[in-house]
């Protein structure tokens, strides 16, 4: 489906509240859900937050991009997650904030994951009587780090107990009871904020000549993705040689720099192929590629199926 969005083309839709409770229940193996999922099987549930968790989630996630934030609490088991340009594992009393827009993507995740996710719309949190600006600055994260955070004791148990109280809050419901979620919520975000400082505090040491390099080259991929597929375009716009770009990328990540302007593409085709109603042709064409078949050739390279096929698959 193609929108229209303040004068601009929206080539697929964002997920919802709904339709991400949706991905994550087509994502669940056969198990049994102990926290918040079950209350939204009938899908009928149409709110602007969501408590569930990922428990029985399957290995893999094809790549989303959501209307809403997403806070993420890992309590068991391990997953790679990539959101926008950052690539992190996700282990246990570990914390990270997905924002919207943002693609993002899970792969290898272990047998024993389990995730308790928390889904929200800013517009939720503005009844909360606290100031705008507070709430902006709780959810705006530093964009030259990974939105994850490692929690000390203290900091996960406040976070599973309150990610618990919501989950209790909406089983019964009650009078206040969404007041008390959005006070929950702020208080979640104070001790993510709060890891989220100590993190950085640390992280510093290791922001060298060649992260910073590797950092800037993946914020311009990010961006240019669509109409920059060499590396030498990206040296050009760095100021450095191709060479020196690709050294400094693949020592800091063990990948090629072509692997991480190829990996980016390669996101955007299947979140286009699994959420939008373009054809091949016009996913082709909107990714700048010369023809449909060297779209398909390269996507079956990357994937081992080709297009039309992983859509199937996907839906």
């Amino acid at each position: 489906m193609i929108n229209i969005q303040n004068g601009q083309q929206e080539i697929a839709p964002k997920l919802d509240i709904k339709s991400t409770i949706r991905y994550y229940l087509s994502q669940k193996r056969a198990a049994p859900q102990t926290f918040g999922m079950n209350k939204y099987q009938n899908l009928n549930y149409g709110g602007d937050f969501a408590i569930l968790s990922n428990e029985g989630g399957t290995q893999n996630g094809t790549p989303i991009k959501t209307d809403h934030y997403a806070l993420i609490l890992c309590l068991s088991g391990t997953s790679t997650k990539t959101v926008g340009q950052f690539t992190f594992l996700v282990k246990p009393q570990t914390i990270h904030l997905i924002s919207p827009n943002t693609i993002n993507s899970f792969e290898d995740s272990s047998e024993g994951l389990l995730l308790y996710m928390f889904l929200f719309k800013r517009e939720f949190l503005d009844e909360s009587f606290i100031n705008d600006s507070v709430v902006n600055n709780l959810l705006q994260m530093n964009p030259d780090y990974p939105p994850i955070y490692d929690l000390d004791s203290y900091s996960f148990e406040a976070m599973k107990q309150g990610l618990e109280k919501i989950n209790n809050e909406f089983e019964k419901g009650g009078a206040f009871h969404l007041n008390i979620i959005r006070l929950q919520a702020l208080q979640l975000l104070y001790e993510m904020n709060r890891a989220c400082e100590a993190c950085l505090l640390s992280y510093t040491k290791h922001m060298n000549r060649q992260y910073q390099l590797t950092h800037a080259f993946k914020i311009l991929v990010e961006k240019h993705f669509l109409t920059k597929r060499t590396v030498q375009e990206y040296a050009d716009l760095l100021y450095i040689s191709a060479k020196h770009l690709s050294e400094s990328v693949k020592k800091e990540t063990g990948e090629s720099a072509l692997e991480i302007i190829h990996r980016r593409l390669l996101r955007e085709a299947q979140y286009l192929i699994t959420y939008s109603e373009l054809s091949i042709k016009e996913i082709a064409d909107h990714l700048e590629f010369d023809t449909a078949s060297h779209f398909s050739r390269f996507f079956k390279l990357k994937t081992g199926l080709n297009p039309k096929h992983y859509s199937t698959a996907t839906h």
